[in-house]
């Protein structure tokens, strides 16, 4: 499990490196958490450029070279190139001690992935899978820009085709942070239920947590902490080799902090928050977070990511590029078993939650397990022999 999380990007510099479609994705939604984004790439969509001349963003028009990410509170690698990914992920964290460093389709050099999100402008909903099975989040994103009238983040940039400006709009920045093994330290007097919800969270996410009074927390536990989350705000003030390094939650001054917790709505991997832009729409949020509860939680979906995840690794060496393996996902999930002469698509229950069509997701909810193993292993030999 990926623990959520909201930052805030007003004003904090933030690096792309890459110019294609992904990169224009992550750029749009920096700009309207308020970022201050920086690109590198020899070339660039024609959003990108668009941004870059009007002064929206930085665009550096060139390869990526030694030194680029210093200086940067958050940077994301999105090029084609495997090996410059990785070279980027390891001067980042590795050596400028970044914390927020992503790398597009590779999890084991994340320390955050991004997540599928959708806003009406007052509120924002956001959708993980763990990275185990980015279709069933974007069908889910999908379902909630009908349901919702909410436009995606992945959608903002073009009007009638032609590139447009993005503004900022205040809204934070949906993560999810992969927090295996990584040391987070949890400041407080007292275990208030909003602390202990933290600290299980944390613990769900396979983190190493430090839970200490604020008179005694040290220097050095500072320096070594990846998070840092504080009932208060006076509880973290501790001289330390770079307190700006650190990300950093305070619960009674969240404005103050780099991010916030929001409330969520867990199935396994399955991860759905929901967030209020602001005060006055908490308890719109609160309603829409309770419905959600009722729909997502224990109807399936978690033991539906969890499949597609164990067959995933499998799935992307069979396919060369991230196109034919979105393809063959899409197809997969899509597919049901015809009992008539009406095509059906699977709707994963989701504008149907009585639906007991003979798909994918209703054998896996249903426990049918080996059916759904093998349909998987047949679909994979046909697009083997007969690629497309």
């Amino acid at each position: 499990m990926f623990y959520p999380a909201y930052v805030n990007l007003q004003d904090r510099k933030c690096l792309v490196v890459g110019g294609g479609t992904i990169a224009e994705r992550k750029v749009v939604a920096m700009l309207l958490s308020g970022g201050d984004v920086t690109v590198i790439a020899p070339d660039a969509t024609e959003l990108l450029t668009f941004l870059a001349h009007i002064g929206t963003i930085r665009w550096f028009k060139r390869q990526v070279k030694e030194g680029d990410t210093s200086g940067y509170f958050l940077v994301c690698a999105a090029t084609d190139f495997t090996d410059i990914n990785t070279a980027i992920f390891k001067e980042a964290h590795q050596k400028n001690k970044i914390r927020l460093v992503n790398v597009v389709d590779v999890i084991p050099q994340c320390t955050f992935a991004a997540a599928s999100v959708v806003t009406d402008g007052e509120l924002m909903v956001s959708i993980s899978t763990s990275g185990k099975s980015p279709a069933t989040s974007r069908r889910i994103r999908e379902y909630f820009e009908r349901l919702l009238n909410a436009t995606s983040l992945y959608t903002l940039g073009y009007e009638a085709g032609k590139p447009m400006p993005i503004e900022n709009q205040g809204l934070p920045y949906p993560v999810y942070l992969l927090l295996e093994n990584r040391t987070c330290i949890v400041l407080s007097e007292r275990k208030t239920p909003e602390i202990e919800r933290r600290v299980s969270l944390l613990h769900q996410c396979g983190a190493s947590v430090l839970s200490l009074t604020p008179t005694a927390v040290k220097p050095h536990h500072l320096d070594s902490a990846f998070l840092v989350i504080a009932d208060r705000f006076s509880a973290a003030d501790v001289p330390c080799e770079d307190k700006g390094a650190f990300i950093r939650e305070y619960l009674d001054d969240p404005d103050t902090g780099t991010h916030f917790t929001p409330h969520l709505i867990v199935d396994g991997n399955l991860i759905i928050s929901v967030a209020a832009r602001s005060g006055t729409g908490a308890e719109k949020a609160e309603n829409l977070r309770k419905k959600l509860t009722n729909q997502f939680e224990n109807n399936g979906y978690g033991a539906f990511v969890e499949f597609l995840g164990a067959r995933r690794s499998e799935i992307l060496k069979s396919f060369p590029t991230s196109k034919k393996r979105a393809d063959f996902f899409e197809t997969l999930i899509d597919s049901v078993e015809m009992n008539n002469s009406q095509p059906q698509t699977c709707c994963l229950g989701l504008t149907n939650p009585e639906c007991s069509a003979d798909c994918l997701f209703n054998w896996v909810r249903c426990g049918k397990l080996e059916r759904a193993n093998n349909f998987v292993s047949d679909l994979l030999g046909k697009l083997r022999t007969n690629p497309k």
